[in-house]
């Protein structure tokens, strides 16, 4: 098992707009490859799609449906799977 690490959001979403969580992909334990789609983020604009950054498994949702966040806000933990 790989360090933990942080999942952010996207911060081209804006670190002033807050962007409200629709739905994720994965739970906590869930194993997940880079590119795969996480989350799905909606602005007052536009909805997002936010890839996985790294392939791992998902430690902590800190940031659930229905909640919202800022871009640059730490969103998730997960281990990164090693290759």
């Amino acid at each position: 098992m790989g360090d933990l690490r942080e999942i952010v959001l996207p911060k081209e979403l804006g670190e002033t707009v807050e962007s409200l969580i629709v739905f994720w992909n994965k739970d906590s334990g869930d194993t997940f490859e880079k590119d795969e789609l996480l989350l799905e983020v909606q602005t007052d604009k536009v909805a997002y799609e936010v890839p996985a950054p790294f392939s791992g498994v998902l430690y902590e949702v800190k940031v659930k449906r229905g909640e919202t966040a800022k871009g640059g806000q730490v969103i998730a933990t997960a281990t990164e799977k090693n290759v």
